[in-house]
């Protein structure tokens, strides 16, 4: 399948070879990074601020490239730098390019799209970089586990949920809330019973993962991809109500790149279930006495601008103490694990070492709890806490919100 639709601008569809030189219009791209200079992307980017190295920013990466054009550099040995890479997105939001210089000469910054073609480019060379196997291994069991219907809604078990056929609300629940975070996916279901929604989930998802463009397999993300949204379709769904953020990421601003405008709303769960609270449909009455902080997931807050719901849930359960940090101060962190897990397989203690200073930023609040909204984060941020021996409570902001009406 062609990958024209792909990447959002058109000098990236062209595979990159050792030995071949980049086309100019792709130079003219990296030199237009290169020669802003301000680097503000470097005070937000979670990996500069655990390692120092700027080939690790933006600035780094296009500059990389532009010396490949000059045949100073050598794609080969690209690997190392690019695998340096959360697809946190904060450098996006924080460019003079994308902000301000972007408007004037209408290009923006693209740092994911072009770390996912850098990466999947040194794979269809054959190079092997830190971090490849561990994706692919991430594709085959995603893939060997959607095509498993028995184990994809065994989450649903006693629910009385209607699955598959027609409905005009589909909750979508994809491979990691299925099968590692079903507890979260569980809650959202009963929360939406409750509050009378009447609504449908699929009889499998098939995608919900961003590994493959690291791998070279921008086709198979976009089979995934249409194989849901053809579902959905069929399914003649108005309404997707994403349980995991990533998925709300992808449907909000991949799929739309390649597919065109989605012929249903895309909501995240907590904006759902906000509007359910308005309209009195939930009802947070149960006091729950806790002092806590909420991390936002970087596929809200930085790449899909979605912060407020989170915060309205919490604050609207009665008992609670709420730190409301600055969604805005919240660009400079990341929980380590990133959208995509190579960076966390290939440098472990690199992944550690970004989720742990937010950890101890939470730990300085002096809060006891931190309210999630991302089953990655709840996942990355447990594993921290197992190797570090920092003991801060975990819990997502369905299952605060769930005791709280008394599901």
């Amino acid at each position: 399948m062609s990958n024209e639709k792909v990447f959002s601008k058109d000098s990236y569809n062209f595979q990159l070879k050792p030995g071949v030189k980049p086309p100019l219009e792709f130079a003219l791209d990296n030199y237009l990074t290169f020669a802003c200079r301000h680097k503000f992307c470097r005070e937000v980017c979670p990996v500069y601020q655990a390692t120092g190295n700027e080939g690790y920013i933006p600035y780094g990466f296009h500059t990389s490239l532009l010396a490949l054009y000059k045949g100073i550099a050598k794609f080969e040995e690209l690997g190392e730098m690019f695998v340096n890479c959360l697809y946190c997105g904060a450098c996006q939001i924080r460019c003079p390019n994308t902000l301000f210089m972007g408007d004037f000469y209408k290009v923006t910054l693209t740092t994911i799209d072009l770390v996912r073609k850098i990466r999947g480019d040194l794979a269809k060379s054959g190079v092997v970089y830190l971090g490849l196997e561990d994706a692919k291994k991430e594709v085959e069991n995603h893939l060997s586990t959607v095509d498993n219907k028995d184990v994809m809604l065994k989450w649903t078990s006693d629910l009385n949920l209607q699955i598959g056929g027609k409905k005009d609300i589909v909750l979508y629940v994809s491979r990691f809330m299925a099968t590692q975070d079903t507890k979260t996916a569980r809650l959202c279901a009963k929360l939406l019973q409750k509050a009378g929604v009447d609504f449908a989930v699929m009889p499998t998802t098939y995608a919900g993962i961003s590994e493959p463009f690291d791998i070279g397999r921008e086709d198979l993300f976009v089979q995934l991809a249409k194989q849901d949204i053809d579902m959905l379709k069929e399914m003649e769904a108005k309404i997707v109500i994403t349980t995991d953020p990533h998925d709300y990421f992808y449907f909000k601003r991949d799929y739309p790149k390649i597919f065109g405008d989605l012929p249903f709303d895309i909501v995240f769960i907590t904006e759902f279930l906000w509007r359910l609270i308005e309209d009195g449909k939930l009802k947070p009455v149960n006091e729950i006495k806790k002092k806590v902080a909420f991390h936002d997931p970087c596929t809200l807050n930085k790449l899909t601008g979605h912060w407020e719901s989170p915060r309205k849930i919490i604050s609207s359960i009665p008992g609670i103490e709420f730190i409301n940090e600055n969604h805005i101060d919240q660009w400079y962190y990341c929980c380590g694990n990133g959208v995509s897990i190579t960076l966390k397989k290939a440098k472990p203690k690199l992944a550690q070492e970004i989720g742990l200073k937010r950890l101890i930023r939470v730990n300085d609040l002096g809060v006891s709890t931190l309210v999630l909204a991302c089953p990655h984060c709840w996942d990355h941020f447990t594993e921290i806490e197992t190797k570090t021996g920092i003991r801060i409570e975990l819990i997502n902001v369905i299952e605060l919100l769930a005791k709280s009406v008394g599901v």
